[in-house]
């Protein structure tokens, strides 16, 4: 077995043998060669140097990609993550998925850092199908699955979770809005509170609202949607005209998903079921506008998700992020 750094031109039978071990089991998506490589190269911190390949003379058999985010290279603090360990069902139980998982701590601790992870990241992370279900996706496994093969070969390597996620799903064909939202939606609006798509001729206060919320990504994705030549719709809360809630751009992906990116209300009008209310607009816009399905997933300590679970949500898959020290 010959382990060395990946090059370029490793990517074709990297991309064939992620392909062909995902294949295996009904979960990861496969991808065309080209959308493998894009998904490697464009990521700006990709490096050669933290991918390593193994190959039985002219085959293949297995390869990891780590990762080192480039913005915080002066922070030790900041660990190391292992994107991916791939290895060929005919060469498991040999020690080749340890000996990856030792090169890339090695580098690591060569960069000085004090902690590995073992954990996905935005453009890193993998879609994956819903399990029974006809083709539902989501577009990021956010960590390891629990209690999967991968789980445990990090788990018996003295790596432990420290975060985990669950992830939610919904199938939208028969979702209605029920008399319980209803009646919300009535109460509030004779507080002059209501729900409904953002007009800027009509609602004030936006940029108060994300200042007021202090959240970095919701303030991200609203500013990117709307400097958009024409932005998605989105709903508010508004009351007397003043946004004081939101939920995410709605549009629906290729594979029918009703895009999410969250929803969020100010504290001076919680209370007042218009979470639960927020969302289930938005699932019924996403469904009356062809999505036929919803998936996202939450911290498990978000209490966001008993909103999700009271609209018909259910969790489909729980998560991991799996770290060790490398003091």
């Amino acid at each position: 077995m010959i382990y060395r750094n990946a090059k370029l031109e490793d990517l074709q039978a990297m991309s064939a043998l992620w392909n062909e071990v995902v294949s295996e089991e009904y979960f990861l998506k496969t991808m065309t060669e080209a959308e493998y490589c894009d998904k490697l190269l464009t990521n700006p911190d990709f490096s050669y140097d933290s991918t390593f390949v193994v190959y039985d003379d002219d085959l293949l058999v297995g390869f990891a990609i780590g990762y080192l985010r480039k913005k915080y290279l002066d922070n030790p603090n900041v660990a190391g993550i292992i994107n991916a360990i791939i290895v060929k069902r005919t060469y498991r139980k040999r020690g080749i998925g340890s000996s990856l998982l030792e090169k890339l701590e090695q580098y690591f601790k060569k960069m000085k850092r004090n902690r590995v992870a073992a954990a996905y990241f935005l453009p890193s992370c993998y879609a994956w199908y819903i399990p029974n279900t006809d083709n539902h996706d989501h577009p990021c496994a956010p960590g390891i699955r629990i209690n999967s093969n991968e789980y445990f070969f990090y788990i018996h390597r003295g790596y432990e979770p420290y975060n985990y996620q669950d992830a939610f799903h919904l199938n939208l064909v028969d979702y209605e809005i029920n008399d319980k939202i209803k009646v919300i939606l009535d109460k509030n609006q004779k507080e002059g509170i209501t729900i409904e798509i953002y007009d800027p001729n009509k609602h004030y206060g936006l940029e108060e609202f994300y200042q007021k919320l202090n959240i970095y990504d919701f303030e991200k994705v609203i500013k990117e949607n709307l400097e958009l030549e024409k932005p998605y719709p989105f709903l508010v809360v508004s009351r007397n005209g003043q946004v004081v809630g939101w939920t995410g751009a709605m549009w629906n992906e290729e594979s029918g998903r009703g895009h999410f990116d969250g929803i969020a209300i100010l504290e001076e009008v919680r209370n007042k079921g218009l979470g639960q209310a927020l969302f289930s607009l938005l699932a019924y816009y996403n469904k009356m506008h062809g999505a036929k399905f919803m998936t996202f997933y939450t911290g498990l300590n978000n209490h966001a998700r008993y909103i999700y679970m009271k609209a018909g949500f259910k969790i489909v898959m729980s998560y991991a992020s799996m770290g060790k020290s490398l003091k």
